[in-house]
């Protein structure tokens, strides 16, 4: 379970996942995040148009279980809609 000191760190690892996953065209983006009874949900939303929502859930659930086995639990990212 994140802490409140972790937030921050979290959160800037999934922006560089989300970052990345651009060379796969997978347009994505942080647009908010909350720590709330233990866990540490983070809102992402296309930042571009033309985002595939099954691509953008795949690649959400990639950056979940890449946190989870990296010891960070309790992290749910939830899809958005974009401006």
């Amino acid at each position: 379970m994140p802490t409140t000191q972790q937030v921050d760190e979290i959160v800037d690892r999934v922006k560089k996942r989300l970052e990345e996953a651009q060379r796969e065209r997978i347009y994505l983006e942080v647009t908010g995040a909350k720590l709330d009874d233990e866990w540490l949900y983070i809102t992402v939303a296309p930042s571009q148009t033309g985002v595939s929502a099954a691509e953008a859930a795949a690649f959400m659930s990639k950056v979940e279980r890449e946190l989870r086995a990296a010891g960070d639990d309790n992290v749910l990212l939830i899809p958005a809609i974009g401006d």
